[in-house]
């Protein structure tokens, strides 16, 4: 009796056929590789126990994330340009649209290594440099929060967001986040032009305390309602269990934010006699306006401890959460790369920016107990990067990590303005 036939083996891909499936799948999540690369070249830079290797290693790192941004913005130049329809798709998801967040929150990490690195070895020039990159990411942060914020409402006339009590979700935080970061980057390029131009430096401050005013409020309203939703209705699925450290990122870039402002609008004040409300054109006004610059910086003292204090509770809720799940036989394999997804970035942004959180603390309150724990985190953080990045790089090789729910929402037919038939890609 002859053998049965060997199942027919699935052809190949051509290198152009596997850049159409990575161009058509690069959904906006994949800027977290920047919010997570970005956050790990801070954290060694700015280690709480400084050395010259770490600070080397973290400009490396600098680098790549830079690298990774151009190619991630080309990536997405592409798939918009090339594909009709898919830009409103990813808007009007209720999941993918979030992670527009994504794009200047890791912008804001280029911006902030520019500030840190470049400013200090070469002055002014790439001080002017940061602020304008900053503007930038500043109002597209604002744009994404509010545009996203809409969205949910009323997508332009064009479609609706549909959103019910069990699609509320983590990732709702994403877009309102970015308006945190960005008001924290604008403490940390005041903080480098400040020695060359302060009356800018003072500007920005401003600036970056309304932004702040546009992100942390609302994102403790979304907090409470996930919370709720949590309670009610279970902890996420197995794919979303990492979103439970998302909130970590609007409580501790917050924190990180309302003190680094308070400590620049202090040192404004003390150093080059920029008063924050009231100019120093007398003795007086000029004790005043070191009195306010004291209350500043003292209320945002208070306001980050209770915002770490908050960031602390998510931290913990969130390793027991997913500790619990993984002891669970069924889901052992969790951290396996069967199971690993873009999604698995949010091991490291979220503790990261906890991190830079609790070094300003160290820092700030000279205290031992803060410096232990922010380098602990920030070894975290690094060996978690080292984790993702490598199952990254093993999904990019095989193209099993270009996954892209608005496709899967529009049939997975998505037609081309050029350079083909209108067919999928993956079907091709």
């Amino acid at each position: 009796m002859p053998s049965p036939l060997p199942p027919p083996s699935k052809p190949s891909r051509s290198i152009g056929q596997r850049l159409d499936h990575a161009c058509l799948n690069l959904t906006p999540s994949f800027f977290t590789l920047n919010m997570g690369t970005g956050i790990t070249s801070i954290l060694l830079y700015n280690f709480p126990y400084p050395a010259a290797w770490l600070r080397i290693l973290g400009t490396v790192i600098f680098v790549l994330n830079i690298l990774v941004f151009l190619l991630l913005i080309a990536g997405n130049l592409g798939r918009y340009t090339r594909y009709k329809g898919l830009f409103t798709a990813t808007m009007a998801h209720p999941v993918a649209g979030m992670f527009w967040g994504a794009l200047p929150m890791g912008f804001a990490t280029i911006v902030n290594m520019v500030a840190y690195v470049c400013v200090p070895a070469w002055g002014y020039q790439w001080a002017q440099l940061a602020l304008g990159l900053w503007w930038i990411m500043a109002l597209l942060s604002v744009l994404v929060n509010l545009g996203m914020l809409f969205a949910m409402y009323l997508m332009f006339g064009f479609t609706r967001q549909n959103h019910t009590f069990e699609s509320v979700a983590a990732v709702w935080l994403l877009p309102i986040v970015s308006s945190v970061v960005a008001a924290a980057s604008g403490g940390v390029v005041a903080a480098a032009i400040m020695p060359f131009s302060p009356s800018l430096a003072s500007s920005t401050i401003v600036v970056s305390y309304i932004i702040w005013g546009t992100g942390v409020p609302i994102a403790c309203f979304i907090i409470t309602l996930w919370l709720y939703r949590t309670v009610v209705g279970g902890v996420p699925g197995t794919a979303a269990l990492p979103s439970m450290f998302l909130p970590l990122g609007p409580c501790g870039q917050g924190s990180f934010g309302i003190i680094l402002l308070g400590r620049t609008v202090r040192e404004l004040a003390y150093d080059h006699n920029v008063g924050f409300a009231i100019s120093p054109s007398s003795s007086t006004a000029s004790t005043s306006s070191l009195i306010i610059a004291d209350a500043i910086y003292a209320g945002g003292l208070i306001t980050g401890l209770i915002l770490w204090g908050l960031g602390l509770c998510w931290y913990l809720l969130a390793h027991a959460v997913i500790l619990g799940h993984v002891l669970q036989r069924p889901n052992r394999n969790f951290f396996s790369h069967s199971r690993f997804s873009v999604g698995l970035w949010a091991l490291t942004f979220p503790i990261g920016v906890f991190a830079t959180a609790t070094n300003i603390f160290a820092t700030e309150l000279d205290s031992s107990a803060f410096r232990v724990i922010g380098a602990f985190l920030s070894v975290q953080v690094a060996l978690n990067w080292v984790y993702v990045s490598v199952f990254t790089l093993y999904k990019v090789g095989n193209g099993s990590i270009f996954v892209a729910p608005e496709v899967a929402a529009m049939g997975g037919k998505v037609p081309r303005r050029f350079g083909g038939d209108g067919r999928d890609v993956e079907k091709q």
